[in-house]
């Protein structure tokens, strides 16, 4: 029997509720999204921006704060101790499940380290209640941690202003990782690096989900880089999931016409011809077209793309994806 996957989401809806000058408005930033991921995985997740990546790791993760709501489908965590429904989780069983079983590394370092306060302060209140030791104990944990990701843990008593935007990266993976958990969310962990700390930031990554055997939601729009870190792939359009598989067979072989065009606007050794824009621009979370999202954009649209949502279709193993062209409107 298969081993169950340790997260699972289904028809996740998170959508943005604002009331402005006594008007509504509704920015379905996350629209029906379905994937899971398996033990000791990493999944990627791509698109470009404002496409909802943020916005569902967000979620995942149970960090949503109004106006953003989750208004349908579940997250379902199937860590060691039995599965947890994260929507149906009350405060006080997030907070125990936080930083010991799932951690979240966010966007830009100095989101997580709180600029007054020394690094080993944020250390402290992040993660010292979930160790079970004392401080004293708790602190040979943390400097022996560091220094398996060969980082000085004379850190500690550095304010993160006096610390590069590649070390203070390097220590929020640090703070995410310290408890060993089983579920670790990167948003953009690399964001605002150059190339060479970047790569050095995704060894560490690579390596840190080896040694203490995570699952991994890895999140950028930098095809490169999942193309060297993930084991599997999501392609997120406008707010949905349009295709998904082994990251080898989405670059090797892309589906949808979106992914396709992702995939040709990457440059290659040699290849000295000129890359074709995709014409349109993303649509409005807060208006979207009819049917499917992509249409307005896409070469390949039908009549029947501006009126349905084509479904996420298996079409091979371990290959899904949302669109007509692929599969007709009569299979859905």
């Amino acid at each position: 029997m298969p081993a169950q996957p340790v997260l699972r989401v289904d028809a996740l809806r998170a959508y943005y509720k604002i009331t402005s000058f006594g008007l509504d408005r509704e920015v379905r930033a996350v629209d029906g999204v379905t994937f899971h991921v398996n033990a000791n995985e990493i999944y990627g997740l791509a698109g470009e921006s404002s496409c909802g990546k943020t916005t569902l790791s967000r979620t995942i993760a149970a960090a949503a704060k109004p106006p953003l709501r989750v208004v349908g489908g579940s997250i379902v965590f199937n860590f060691t101790g039995g599965p947890v429904d994260m929507q149906k989780a009350d405060d006080q069983a997030v907070g125990a499940i936080r930083w010991k079983h799932l951690s979240y590394i966010m966007q830009g370092s100095m989101s997580v380290l709180n600029p007054v306060r020394r690094v080993e302060r944020s250390f402290v209140d992040f993660a010292f209640r979930h160790v079970g030791k004392t401080k004293a104990e708790f602190l040979d944990v943390v400097r022996a941690h560091l220094r398996r990701l060969d980082l000085n843990p004379d850190i500690l008593a550095a304010y993160p202003h006096q610390l590069s935007g590649g070390m203070r990266q390097r220590v929020a993976i640090a703070l995410a990782t310290v408890c060993r958990p089983e579920f670790i969310i990167a948003d953009e962990p690399t964001t605002a690096l150059d190339v060479i700390v970047q790569n050095g930031v995704l060894a560490m990554i690579r390596d840190v989900q080896k040694e203490i055997g995570s699952s991994l939601i890895f999140v950028t729009h930098d095809l490169a880089v999942h193309a060297n870190l993930c084991h599997r792939l999501g392609i997120m359009y406008a707010g949905r999931l349009v295709e998904e598989g082994g990251t080898a067979s989405v670059f090797h072989a892309p589906k949808h016409p979106y992914t396709a065009h992702l995939v040709a606007s990457l440059p290659r050794i040699g290849n000295t011809e000129p890359k074709k824009g995709l014409e349109g621009t993303p649509p409005s979370l807060a208006d979207p077209p009819p049917g499917c999202r992509f249409h307005p954009r896409c070469p390949l649209a039908m009549d029947v793309c501006r009126a349905e949502v084509p479904p996420m279709i298996e079409v091979a193993p371990g290959r899904r994806v949302a669109c007509f062209a692929v599969t007709p409107a009569k299979a859905a």
